[in-house]
């Protein structure tokens, strides 16, 4: 056990190579990348789950009419599917052909 203290003297007297100074820069480099990764999953997982409620929310706040809900009702007259979940304008080139 001596020996492994003596050898640890030993280094503590010598002076630090040069190329350690170089490290710094590399490791620090690192740190800030892992931390720009966190950041950018962080902001996908927060608009993955504001996606999800919107989407549950404006499909669930539907009304229900006696057959189901009312996109069914109006896909079963020929409307279109879109047409009914995202509210076609009158005006719309679609619309005014199928008059």
């Amino acid at each position: 056990m001596n020996e492994v203290d003596e050898m640890f003297a030993l280094l503590r007297g010598e002076p630090l190579p040069g190329k350690l100074d170089a490290i710094d820069g590399a490791v620090m480099a690192g740190l800030a990348a892992g931390r720009e990764r966190v950041l950018a999953r962080r902001g996908l997982a927060l608009a993955c789950g504001v996606a999800a409620v919107v989407g549950l929310w404006g499909g669930l706040s539907q009304p229900l009419s006696g057959s189901g809900h009312a996109q069914d009702r109006a896909h079963s007259h020929g409307e279109p599917l879109l047409g009914a979940l995202a509210g076609t304008p009158a005006s719309a080139p679609s619309h005014l052909l199928a008059i």
